[in-house]
């Protein structure tokens, strides 16, 4: 922050200097009296801005799991979109912060047991979307020109939440014969709140006065994804075999993102 403030300092002076020579100028070279001199108009700069943004993602993780010991083969998440907005603030003319809050579609997961002592073996087929809130800081590294690169980090929460699925059956169980027909499993959702954090890059470019076109690479941690307990329904029943097998968890996930959207300047 000293190292801010110094700059922040170092330019306000920079700019006083230049005001007064200026005004000394404009005033050997006419007087008030003749209409030399003409005081110079500025619009006051903003304090403040609303954005909204559109996220392309592609998504991926560490592993995905189900308990007793089961990590899955051929396991896949796939990509997604989010829409956000936000509120933020400009601390100097090269730092700025904001509040966003984003929302995804749902990405498909996928993953499979191929395992005969398994209570259920296939594919496990499910959705994983988010609820992402972020507090961000920007370096913004040329506020002089209309083009803008910038450098950001971010930190908050990540709300993930299964949508409902299925496990494509090929086999039950033993003790129900291992007879693909003779079962079904159904797979609720669920929500788990995370950490989240994001490294952020990209460029803003004016449109007039007030607006800016926003767009950049993010690099997006989300944290882990869990179902409900895997619902087990068979055509013939015996309250000796088991009714369900547990969740499903995606570990790890993050996601690499191409963010683009406007800020509105608020004054």
């Amino acid at each position: 922050m000293n190292c801010v403030n110094r700059s922040v300092l170092a330019a306000m002076a920079t700019l006083l200097l230049g005001t007064v020579g200026s005004f000394a100028a404009d005033l050997n070279n006419g007087s008030i009296k003749d209409g030399g001199y003409q005081p110079a108009m500025s619009s006051r700069p903003a304090l403040f801005y609303v954005r909204g943004d559109f996220t392309a993602s592609a998504n991926d993780f560490g592993s995905m799991t189900e308990p007793p010991a089961y990590t899955y083969s051929n396991a896949s998440l796939g990509n997604n979109r989010a829409w956000g907005a936000g509120f933020g603030m400009y601390f100097s003319p090269s730092v700025r912060g904001d509040l966003t809050l984003d929302w995804s579609d749902s990405a498909s997961a996928r993953g499979s047991i191929v395992d005969g002592q398994a209570t259920v073996q296939g594919e496990r087929q499910f959705g994983v979307k988010h609820m992402v809130g972020l507090a961000n800081l920007y370096y913004d590294f040329d506020m002089r020109s209309r083009f803008t690169p910038y450098l950001g980090v971010g930190l908050g929460f990540a709300r993930n939440t299964t949508t409902a699925g299925q496990v494509v059956i090929q086999g039950c169980d033993a003790s129900n014969g291992g007879a693909a027909a003779n079962c079904a499993a159904n797979i609720d959702g669920a929500t788990k709140t995370n950490a989240a954090g994001a490294l952020m890059a990209g460029f803003s470019a004016k449109l007039g006065d007030r607006w800016n076109v926003d767009a950049g690479y993010r690099f997006l941690y989300l944290g882990d994804a869990h179902t409900s307990d895997i619902q087990i329904t068979r055509v013939v029943n015996n309250p000796a075999w088991p009714q369900s097998t547990p969740a499903a968890t995606v570990h790890d996930m993050y996601a690499h993102q191409f963010r683009v959207g406007m800020r509105m300047d608020v004054r």
